[in-house]
């Protein structure tokens, strides 16, 4: 893998594609507490956000399928678009954003100023998930993906195992985006912040109540240390992991974890041993 450039942005939205955004939002609004707010022919999903301010962490737009229309990562006000643009290998396709394509997933990367999109934080709840932490996309090469995402946008590697699966940082916490093999374009899950394990039965129990069940959890990571739990929506498949106690990688020279490909049901998945449903496999 290169050594990557400065990361110029951090995990701000993602855009996907959905055959019924209604549907969707619906599940994710009556299930989880989200705000959902209309934009144009969008829908925006709604966090708290940091500091205060909201965070649209989840653009559903209409769609044959469910598929990745836009990776969106903020860089401060004051970068200067033309120069980053030449610097990543980008295009200025508008007055607060440039794109780059990731030729093995095909999904488009936007750097946009962090004021292009503000939102207000919707009201407090104990049940919405604080914040979208990362992304999981799939790439018919992840290895490549991976390359990518360091030599032109900065991430930098935390773990891997084999050349199959990996997890990449933009800041300390272990990863904002990760990377599995798969269809170009296509997501695996998105991951939802909590406030931690005393924040998952009031959670689960919302989700019953409205007759949502999990897919797989509560349970932990080995790669990012993390708690998970997933949920899927029924209309579009779009799966949801709450996760929490996230790990940060304080040094930056700090070499990225291995594991050998075998390990990925054994020792990594869950290091409290049940393993996933198939569907969560595919």
């Amino acid at each position: 893998m290169p050594e990557p450039v400065a990361a110029p942005g951090v995990l701000d939205r993602i855009v996907v594609t959905v055959p019924d955004p209604q549907a969707t939002a619906t599940f994710l609004a009556a299930g989880l507490d989200f705000e959902i707010v209309a934009r144009g022919e969008s829908l925006l999903v709604v966090c708290a956000g940091a500091d205060g301010t909201g965070q649209g962490a989840v653009e559903l737009v209409p769609g044959e399928g469910q598929a990745v229309q836009r990776l969106v990562l903020a860089v401060p006000d004051d970068v200067g678009l033309g120069a980053l643009a030449a610097a990543i290998g980008g295009t200025r396709v508008s007055d607060t954003a440039v794109e780059v394509v990731d030729p093995a997933s095909s999904i488009p990367v936007s750097l946009e100023s962090a004021a292009t999109l503000v939102v207000a934080a919707p009201a407090a709840s104990d049940l919405r998930p604080r914040r979208m932490g990362h992304v999981n996309l799939k790439s018919p090469r992840p290895q490549a993906t991976a390359d990518f995402l360091a030599g032109h946008l900065g991430l930098r590697l935390s773990e891997h195992i084999g050349d199959a699966l990996f997890w990449m940082r933009t800041g300390t916490e272990h990863h904002a985006v990760a990377l599995r093999p798969g269809e170009p374009r296509s997501v695996h899950h998105l991951g939802m912040e909590v406030a931690g394990w005393s924040a998952y039965p009031a959670i689960f129990d919302r989700l019953d109540t409205h007759g949502y069940k999990v897919e797989y959890g509560p349970g932990r990571h080995r790669p990012g240390w993390s708690l998970f739990a997933y949920v899927c929506d029924p209309s579009s498949g779009l799966r949801v992991e709450l996760f929490a106690e996230m790990l940060h990688v304080t040094d930056p020279a700090a070499p990225p974890i291995a594991w050998e490909p075998g390990d990925r049901m054994t020792k990594t998945l869950n290091t409290w041993g049940p393993t996933p449903p198939q569907s969560f496999l595919d």
